[in-house]
């Protein structure tokens, strides 16, 4: 426990040491006021499928960072086997919140 309480105050110090925002980057590029965008990651078919996964992560003022935005997080909860394609959501206001939501389409 102490190992686990230890790691998660280094990550702390090195996350205030190296980062003082929540950005998000796009492929669209980042706003200075607000970034709201939609960009596609990967198709893997040219069938859209009939299942949605999402999976999502949140960034708040650089400091305090959870969730799983993952391909598979999102898969796996929509109980997608064979993924069609992938878009990604990305939303930023101010640099201070920045959020992730990963949209998993397939079978």
């Amino acid at each position: 426990m102490k190992k686990v309480l230890f790691s998660l105050a280094i990550a702390a110090a090195c996350t205030l040491t190296f980062s003082s925002c929540a950005v998000v980057g796009t492929q669209t590029g980042v706003g200075t006021l607000y970034t709201g965008t939609t960009d596609p990651v990967a198709v893997t078919n040219n069938n859209v499928g009939s299942k949605v996964g999402v999976a999502s992560a949140t960034n708040i003022l650089g400091i305090l960072v959870m969730g799983d935005a993952g391909v598979n997080y999102a898969a796996k909860n929509a109980g997608i086997k064979k993924i069609s394609h992938v878009d990604v959501q990305k939303t930023s206001v101010l640099g201070l919140f920045g959020s992730t939501k990963t949209y998993v389409y397939g079978e």
